[in-house]
């Protein structure tokens, strides 16, 4: 009996993190931090103008965004892992029935019904 083909460190990596869920993580990471600051800059320049508060709320509504952004990042991240252990536990499960499907094919004795005479 052949034990199955081992997969090396490097698949078994990507799948594990898949590029296309890291990369789409990262993106939105990137684009809603983006978000957060700009538009707090531009929300406190607004209403500064509004309530001649110079630079209060342009300097304190972009911190405040910084400190939002490490939790949404947090979740992103979080719901990333769990995307991406999925992914693998669904590679796993192919591996297996792929094995089982080998072994089975070229392991297991011809049935024949040959005995009935």
């Amino acid at each position: 009996m052949h034990s199955p083909k081992r997969e090396s460190p490097f698949i078994i990596f990507l799948k594990a993190f898949p590029p296309q869920i890291i990369a789409a993580m990262a993106v939105q990471i990137a684009l809603i931090n983006g978000a957060l600051m700009i538009g707090g800059v531009f929300l406190g320049v607004m209403l500064d103008r509004q309530f001649d508060t110079r630079p209060l709320l342009t300097l304190s509504l972009p911190i405040l965004g910084a400190i939002l952004s490490v939790f949404v990042t947090y979740r992103m991240a979080m719901r990333t892992v769990k995307r991406s252990r999925q992914a693998y536990l669904d590679w796993m499960e192919s591996q297996r029935t792929n094995a089982n499907s080998t072994t089975d094919a070229q392991g297991a004795p011809a049935v024949t019904f040959n005995d009935a005479h």
